[in-house]
């Protein structure tokens, strides 16, 4: 006669399973936290108005991952980003340099 059903060795399995996947949206939480706060003051420094409310819904964003331990999705850029509004950075020889990326549009 077959069972159906769950077994005690699937339950515990899903039950490691989900904390393993808890843990690590705590740890995706705390450096999205961690980021959006550092990248906060960055803007705030360039004053960046738009940049600083971006950087604060991330931060909070994170805080929120590490409370509820789900991870959020972040397919709507949510790591893409300028850093100020600079265009250009200081070379190695003190000089400046042009910073683009492969698009050539001067984001991360």
């Amino acid at each position: 006669m077959a069972q159906s059903g769950t077994t005690a060795g699937s339950t515990t399995g899903k039950d490691s399973l989900d904390a393993v996947k808890s843990a690590v949206s705590g740890v995706h939480g705390m450096g999205e936290a961690v980021r959006g706060t550092i990248n906060g003051a960055v803007d705030t420094s360039f004053d960046d108005k738009a940049g600083e409310a971006k950087n604060r819904s991330s931060a909070a964003e994170g805080v929120a991952e590490m409370q509820d331990g789900e991870l959020k999705g972040h397919g709507d850029g949510a790591h893409a980003g300028t850093v100020g509004s600079m265009s250009s950075v200081p070379s190695v020889d003190g000089g400046m340099a042009s910073r683009t990326t492969a698009g050539g549009n001067g984001t991360l």
